[in-house]
């Protein structure tokens, strides 16, 4: 009998087609080794530069944090000056404030191909846009003369337009306003008009009775602002900064200074504040008119007594002619200068080859600032002078520098006029008296040259005591850096009033 043998599993026709699939169907092939280490890598270094963006982020606030603080701690142990008599002088006028690129719309100027050569005055909107971008770019302040009246009237009805708000302006008017609040007594050498005594606080003082002019008759200034990465067409401001036009028909004639020359003996100043004087520039003045004013100016400075410390705050020029004698006649009175870093290459320049710089780098090295300054005093304070320079205010968009002869008996440490300076400035231009810390940056290195000459010292920023003063020959230096507003309010006004808080500081 033949025994049949079973398999003890024999595949149903279902199962041999559901394998004969499975054999078809591709095989899964592992990832190659290399693919797995490239994929490993790059998710390693994209963790490593999120980590890394994370933790410099949290440093810059943190520095920004320390320095802040550490400047107002300084702040805190500077006493208030007492019982100190402030003349400032001698432009008033009322500002008003538009964005440079709505007044260009309003007056429907379209953006040129490419900028032309600097004009020598303005006198047509394709001047006035000239030399606006000239600056914008660069990211430069400049203040100029419109010297075609129909061209002035066309700009004011288009700025006028734009709505915006009158304010009381001029270096005087904003120095005097911002000593005042910091508990000085102010004599205001500005032309004593209805229209700007309504609009100055009753603290400050104004010689001579008030005149109520016609509501027309007043200098007014037009401030074109932009910020940093402001475009108009293909241009863009490399950083905030303001251009203003004027047409100034009483500045320049001094009308404010008459009045106060009598008022200046009863009211014994312990400095006087000039400030202004660039109005004067590119006025049309036949030389009779220039030698009177500068006359004028030359009297008032030689009945001043030896001891009343003078001022003098440089301004954008454009006229070197005008400059040199301007410079020639306020120059040798002067205790104390104060320039930004734009105004301090154009005036040293014009003190050793009679020419000005129109527009400088606004970026300078802290190393060739110094040796500018120490070159700049050294040549004045070699000229015939009635007194000697003691004190220059270098305030920048990066830093306050300060230089002042030691062991004088006029002026305090210049550690006082850079923090002070220095916070005023952020506060300002932040708009912001508490100072919000996600606002700010810092654009100064953690140490600086104190020269170009190599070998130079190098001069650390220690972040929780943040200004560094050292000797240099006669002088004592300090520094200070600013805390630089990342959202603007405002500019224009800005170094007014961080002069005038940095010379109340520094008087003893």
């Amino acid at each position: 009998m033949a025994v049949t043998r079973r398999k003890l599993y024999e595949p149903s026709a279902e199962d041999q087609a559901s394998n004969q699939s499975a054999e078809e169907s591709p095989k899964i092939k592992p990832m190659p080794t290399s693919r797995k280490i490239s994929a490993i890598f790059f998710f390693a270094l994209s963790a490593f530069i999120i980590l890394f963006l994370l933790y410099t982020t949290y440093q810059r606030h943190w520095r920004v944090n320390t320095i802040k603080s550490g400047l107002v701690d300084i702040e805190k142990g500077i006493a208030l000056p007492q019982n100190k008599r402030i003349l400032v002088g001698v432009g008033g006028c009322l500002d008003i404030f538009v964005r440079a690129a709505d007044l260009m719309d309003a007056l429907s100027v379209s953006p040129p191909e490419s900028i032309g050569d600097p004009p020598q005055g303005l006198n047509s909107l394709e001047d006035v846009v000239t030399e606006f971008l000239t600056f914008f770019v660069e990211g430069a302040a400049a203040e100029r003369y419109v010297q075609s009246e129909e061209l002035w009237l066309k700009i004011r009805a288009a700025a006028l337009s734009l709505g915006p708000e009158l304010k009381l302006g001029g270096n005087g008017p904003v120095i005097a306003k911002r000593m005042v609040e910091e508990g000085a007594e102010v004599l205001l050498a500005i032309q004593n008009e209805k229209i700007y005594r309504d609009r100055i606080i009753k603290e400050i003082k104004m010689p001579g009775e008030t005149v109520d002019t016609e509501s027309e008759d007043y200098d007014l200034h037009i401030i074109l602002e932009f910020d940093k990465g402001d475009k108009w067409g293909p241009y863009m401001a490399t950083r905030g900064n303001r251009y203003i036009v004027h047409r100034d028909l009483h500045n320049p004639q001094l009308k404010g200074l008459a009045a106060v020359r009598s008022a200046v003996k009863d009211f014994k100043p312990h400095l006087v504040v000039l400030g202004g004087l660039q109005m004067l520039d590119t006025y049309p003045f036949t030389e009779e008119e220039l030698n009177a004013r500068l006359n004028e100016l030359d009297e008032f400075l030689s009945e001043l007594p030896s001891d009343t410390l003078v001022h003098f705050e440089m301004a954008s020029f454009v006229n070197p002619h005008f400059l040199k004698r301007l410079t020639d006649v306020i120059l040798p009175y002067s205790d104390s200068i104060g320039m930004n870093e734009q105004e301090l290459p154009n005036l040293s320049s014009l003190i050793k080859s009679g020419t000005i710089v129109y527009i400088s780098d606004s970026k300078i090295k802290v190393s060739q600032t110094m040796d500018h300054t120490r070159e700049l005093l050294a040549i004045l304070n070699d000229l015939p002078r009635h007194k000697p320079l003691t004190r220059v205010h270098i305030h920048t968009l990066a830093y306050q520098a300060v230089f002042t002869v030691r062991e004088n008996d006029k002026w305090m440490s210049g550690i006082t006029t850079a923090v002070k300076s220095s916070l005023t400035a952020t506060r300002y231009v932040c708009g912001d008296e508490s100072i919000d810390s996600t606002k700010i940056k810092m654009i100064l290195d953690e140490s600086f040259s104190s020269s170009s000459i190599p070998g130079s010292q190098r001069i650390p920023i220690i972040d929780s005591t943040p200004v560094s003063c050292w000797p240099d020959g006669p002088y004592e230096i300090c520094l200070a850096p600013v805390l630089v507003c990342t959202q603007i309010k405002q500019t224009g006004g800005g170094g007014d009033n961080l002069t005038g808080v940095g010379l109340l500081y520094h008087l003893k």
